[in-house]
């Protein structure tokens, strides 16, 4: 089973998207209370997640990784759910992975002892943070990405002011983003590391190959050379250790992890050290962004069946509020409710009174724009919509779109809400 955020006696009431006006309930006690999405009971836009399908991502994508002999930190940052985090590792997974320090210090919480923070925490103030919420909970080891001698030396001069704190650096190589770019720049940063004389352990390398894509380019031809670069980073860290130092290779791997897995696999096997995918997103998945990831590692072969298992869990809700003209509806929710960074939200049916009204395909309305509360609706059969007409629509990237929710609500395959999930993005 998967461990949802527990009811943490919290009360909701109609500030809270979703929750009726007049009603003050805590959250233990939503169960009792049959909302759906569907049939009045909540107000709309909510967003909702599948247990059934999220337990199904999940139980995939685990077993995926046992039998390739890889190991997962899954990147909290997609719904900043501790308690689902903590979970994970519970069931197997390495650790968890964040990218700042409010991410870290909500992950400590869940006494997480392995903690990737997968970016360079910056120069003196970045630094001084990350080094405090170390010392505060130093039972956890927090490997930190290290691109440059600059970061390092800031992170050295804040770990020493505080005491018993200590850190575990990985060099970080990359193309696109952060991380060396050569393996000059990767040795410099090695060396520096070392030059802590422990306060900064060597502990591994570590990128982030989807910033390495490029529009129009194949991508594969730009991950031979960036895979290049961090064998010969690997090479020269392990090197520079002894042959006890535990070291680890880290990659991001949410929509090229069979790539991953293909070029660094074996240099993983060859020196016994873990491959660790941060992989996040994938246990939600989506109808945009990562549907056609992995639509496309289907058909590059290697990891087909998990691509193919994994199905989207998040479901957007809203109302036509609007018919002002033909050719045109109006739903009631925009930028505020959805991501759009990666795509806009796709219909995948239409409700009237609670039932499906049988448009499919590529019959289906189509959004074609958002405002901050709106969704204009002027493709496909939108003359077949009526105001009062519910959506339930797909998102496209599951990171921005957990952002904009401090509560997602749990619902079992009748869309009837099980539990309300809070989200913890400060």
């Amino acid at each position: 089973m998967i461990d949802l955020p527990t009811p943490q006696d919290l009360v909701l009431d109609s500030t809270t998207r979703g929750v009726p006006p007049g009603i003050s309930l805590h959250d233990s006690a939503i169960t009792s209370e049959h909302w759906s999405p569907l049939d009045g009971s909540m107000t709309l836009p909510v967003m909702t997640l599948d247990q059934s399908v999220l337990l199904a991502n999940t139980n995939h994508f685990l077993a995926f990784a046992k039998d390739e002999g890889v190991f997962l930190a899954p990147h909290a940052k997609t719904p900043m759910m501790p308690q689902f985090a903590a979970s994970l590792v519970a069931r197997g997974a390495w650790g968890a992975t964040v990218a700042n320090v409010q991410q870290l210090s909500a992950m400590q919480e869940q006494t997480i002892s392995d903690i990737i923070y997968a970016s360079p925490p910056g120069g003196r103030i970045g630094a001084s943070h990350l080094a405090a919420a170390i010392g505060r909970r130093p039972a956890s080891k927090v490997f930190v990405f290290l691109d440059s001698v600059e970061t390092v030396d800031a992170l050295h001069q804040a770990l020493a002011r505080v005491d018993g704190a200590c850190a575990y650096g990985l060099v970080e190589v990359g193309f696109g983003r952060t991380g060396a770019r050569n393996l000059a720049a990767s040795i410099a940063i090695r060396d520096a590391i070392l030059s802590t004389k422990g306060l900064i352990a060597l502990a591994g390398v570590a990128t982030y190959e989807a910033a390495a894509v490029v529009k129009d380019v194949d991508h594969r031809k730009t991950f031979d050379r960036l895979f290049k670069l961090v064998e010969e980073t690997f090479l020269s860290v392990h090197d520079a250790v002894s042959n006890d130092t535990p070291l680890i290779i880290s990659a991001g791997g949410s929509t090229y992890f069979d790539d991953v897995i293909r070029a660094l696999r074996p240099l993983s096997k060859k020196y016994d050290v873990p491959l660790v995918l941060r992989s996040g997103a994938i246990f939600f998945s989506d109808d945009g962004l990562y549907s056609r990831a992995f639509e496309a590692m289907a058909k590059r072969g290697f990891a087909a069946p998990i691509a193919r298992a994994i199905r989207p869990a998040l479901s957007l809700w809203a109302e036509i509020i609007s018919r002002p003209e033909p050719g045109l509806a109006i739903a009631g929710f925009g930028m505020r409710d959805a991501p759009n960074d990666q795509g806009l939200p796709v219909i995948r049916r239409v409700f009237r009174n609670g039932s499906d009204i049988g448009i499919g395909g590529e019959q289906l309305p189509v959004v074609d724009k958002l405002n901050d509360q709106h969704a204009f609706i002027g493709s496909g059969a939108v003359d077949d919509v009526r105001v009062g007409d519910v959506l339930e629509l797909g998102i496209s990237h599951p990171c921005t779109a957990f952002q904009r929710w401090n509560a997602v609500y749990a619902t079992d395959e009748r869309h009837v809400v099980q539990a309300v999930l809070r989200t913890h993005f400060g």
